[in-house]
């Protein structure tokens, strides 16, 4: 497999894990709070890559601890403010307004860092942008509920996420600065959960829907995500990232959570389009944003 084709992959790997894990978070919720659920779930995510990268931390730990809490800081928001506009709104409105961070990190790079996107990566963003709209729009006209405010600003805080960590990997370890921000994560969540879980007898199917969301869905995957990162810019990385919707839509109609649409098959071939344009316009941009080998 060429190289250049790797760091997409690992992308779009992460997408379609975190869109598995849309049912898993569903059953979760029944059993457990939110905020329970994301400290168990960072807390599992922390033991394991801990456990496999033990000696890689202690090498860079002290180097990485402060771009690491900062990264860990940033996800902690982004993960709070989607627990409570899930908690005001549809599923169906967090997932599109979400999915907006793709816009934010195109926002954030010309705003702050002067770095424009190529005209193609733009085009490919507008396109699987449109596709995600067209996926996950409401059947009902989209009205400004208590939910859209703290979900905007938790697609907000992805998308800082997302710049902050294709910066911060060039010059720290990865995976020094996963588990410090898992870390972080956990704690706070720990900090706001409930000061009792409801219990730790935990039946084998919740416990094994935690071991998905800790160790696939939060560690593999991050670390999926950081690893891209090194060789891939942000626009583009927002622009896969952006087909987790979609998978979580898959797995929705094959799990019968929906039934089959026109919409969706539409909607869908915009997003790969997207991503095809986003691919082009990096390899006639050869310059910062460009997927290296």
């Amino acid at each position: 497999m060429p190289k250049n084709y790797q760091p997409a992959l690992l992308l779009l790997l992460t997408a379609l894990i975190w869109g598995g894990s849309f049912i898993i978070v569903k059953e979760s919720l029944t059993v457990l709070s939110p905020l329970a659920v994301i400290a168990l779930r960072f807390t599992l995510a922390f033991c394991f890559l801990y456990l496999v990268y033990r000696r890689v931390v202690k090498r860079h730990w002290r180097r990485a601890l402060r771009p690491g809490i900062g990264l860990g800081i940033i996800l902690a928001l982004a993960f709070t403010t989607q627990t409570i506009g899930l908690k005001l709104t549809t599923p169906s409105v967090s997932a599109l307004l979400t999915g907006m961070n793709g816009i934010f990190v195109a926002c954030i790079e010309a705003v702050f860092y002067r770095k424009k996107p190529a005209p193609l990566s733009l085009l490919g963003l507008i396109a699987a942008t449109f596709g995600l709209t067209l996926i996950t729009w409401p059947s009902q006209q989209l009205e400004l509920d208590p939910g859209v405010l703290p979900t905007l600003a938790c697609a907000l805080f992805f998308a800082w996420h997302i710049v902050a960590t294709s910066r911060a990997v060039t010059r720290h370890d990865p995976q020094t600065l996963t588990v410090i921000q898992f870390a972080v994560v956990a704690l706070a969540a720990w900090c706001f959960a409930p000061a009792a879980l409801p219990t730790f007898r935990l039946d084998l199917k919740t416990w094994g829907a935690l071991l998905y969301l800790g160790v696939l869905a939060t560690g593999l995957a991050f670390l999926c995500q950081s690893l891209a990162q090194r060789r891939i810019s942000p626009v583009p990385t927002a622009v896969i990232l952006a087909t987790e919707p979609a998978f979580a839509t898959l797995f929705s109609i094959l799990f019968g959570y929906e039934p089959f649409s026109w919409k969706l098959a539409i909607g869908a071939c915009f997003m790969v389009g997207g991503i095809i344009l986003s691919a082009v316009g990096e390899s006639f941009h050869g310059e910062v944003g460009k997927i290296v080998s």
